[in-house]
């Protein structure tokens, strides 16, 4: 029962955090974009983990939809 609670919780914080992300909430896209550029290795011909920041914020917001429909599905099962 704990657990289940705890998973929601998790599903539906990450949820928002992804949403903030995709929709530019207080420049939280421009804060990901940065430390994505400095931790992740991968890179494009343009030098950046993504092509561009809306293909970045498209990414984060299909994510975003898809944790909170797992967790509102958690949290009402």
């Amino acid at each position: 029962m704990i657990a289940r609670v705890v998973l929601t919780l998790l599903l539906l914080l990450a949820g928002g955090a992804c949403t903030a992300v995709a929709c530019g909430y207080r420049g939280v896209d421009v804060w990901v974009w940065d430390w994505a550029d400095v931790v992740v290795k991968r890179r494009t011909a343009y030098g950046a983990p993504w092509r561009s920041l809306t293909v970045m914020r498209i990414n984060f917001g299909l994510m975003g939809i898809a944790l909170l429909a797992c967790g509102l599905t958690t949290l009402t099962s």
